[in-house]
């Protein structure tokens, strides 16, 4: 699996941690790979002073939205293209 993150200042100078994409091969999944990748991600960027962590996945990606619901994170907004 691949995750790719980043830990930045926000406007209003918050440390943000980002998860940008997670990836894990369709004969992987569902053993525990892609949760374990995103605690990694998210235990580092708390252990940095992260004061949230914020993503963004497709509203159809069943998938992802249900392991990001798993692990916590809440849906704030949806974003209309």
């Amino acid at each position: 699996g691949t995750i790719v993150c980043k830990l930045d200042q926000d406007k209003k100078r918050k440390n943000r941690g980002y998860i940008a994409m997670l990836a894990v091969e369709k004969s992987h999944r569902k053993r525990g790979i892609g949760s374990k990748l995103v605690k990694l991600a998210v235990k580092v960027m708390i252990e940095e002073k992260a004061d949230m962590v914020v993503l963004e996945t497709e509203i159809t990606n069943k998938g992802a939205l249900s392991l990001y619901a798993n692990l916590g994170f809440v849906r704030d907004k949806r974003l209309h293209k």
